[in-house]
C-alpha cells in the first residue's frame, strides 16, 4: 500500500503500522528547528523521521519491529532522503546520544490484555509505554531539549500530565477531534 502525505510516499506493508489521523496530526505539527539532531521513537513507516528530516541535520528513527525499520529505511531511498538512518531498539535501549527533539506516536490504545498487535497496544491505561519513554527521555535530550507526541482522549490525561510535570513544561498545541475520541499533539521542553 502506498499512502502520500505532503511531497512524501510512503510504502507500507505487512505487520507494519500504516500511518493515520494520530500520525497525519503530529506530522503536521512537528516543531523542528534548522539543524536540529532528531529521534523518532516508534517510527513505523518512518513518517515523522522524513518530514523532520526537512529541517533536522540529522534523524535517527527507531522502532522495536525490525520490519518497520526495514521499510522506514526503503521510504528514505524512495523519497532521495539522506540525513536519516533508523534501527531497532525498544524505546532507547539502542540509542547513544542526545537529541534536541525527541518524536513518539505511541501505542496509545487502552487494552486490558485484549489487544494483541504492538503498534496499538498502550496497556491497561493506555499509557504504559508512554511512562517509561517520559521516565527516560530526559538522559537522551540536550540541554533545553524537548519531546513532541500524540495523546487521546481515551488515556488518562491527568496521569500523563503528572508524568510529565515533574521534568517538563508542556502544552497541548494541537487537537482533533475524531468519530470516537481527540487526539492531541503535546509539546514539552525539559526545565532545566
Amino acid at each position: 500500500m502506498t499512502i502520500y502525505f505532503r511531497e512524501l510516499l510512503l510504502d507500507v506493508e505487512g505487520d507494519v503500522y500504516k500511518p493515520a489521523e494520530d500520525s497525519f496530526l503530529l506530522a503536521e505539527n512537528l516543531k523542528v528547528m534548522e539543524g536540529d539532531e532528531v529521534l523518532d521513537v516508534g517510527t513505523g513507516c518512518g513518517i515523522q523521521a522524513l518530514v523532520a528530516a526537512r529541517k533536522a541535520r540529522h534523524v535517527l528513527g527507531v522502532d522495536v519491529n525490525p520490519k518497520a525499520v526495514e521499510v522506514a529505511a526503503a521510504n528514505a531511498k524512495l523519497n532521495k532522503i539522506r540525513n536519516v538512518d533508523f534501527l531497532v531498539s525498544d524505546l532507547f535501549w539502542a540509542v547513544e546520544g542526545r537529541f534536541d527533539l525527541i518524536v513518539f506516536n505511541f501505542p496509545y490504545l487502552p487494552t486490558s490484555g485484549s489487544i494483541v498487535d504492538q503498534a496499538l497496544d498502550g496497556g491497561d491505561q493506555g499509557v504504559e509505554i508512554l511512562r517509561r519513554f517520559i521516565q527516560e527521555a530526559p538522559e537522551h535530550l540536550k540541554p533545553l531539549g524537548r519531546i513532541q507526541f500524540v495523546m487521546s482522549s481515551l488515556n488518562n490525561t491527568k496521569a500523563v500530565e503528572a508524568m510529565l510535570s515533574t521534568e517538563f513544561r508542556f502544552k497541548y498545541t494541537a487537537e482533533k477531534k475524531l468519530f470516537f475520541e481527540k487526539l492531541f499533539v503535546v509539546s514539552a521542553e525539559l526545565k532545566h
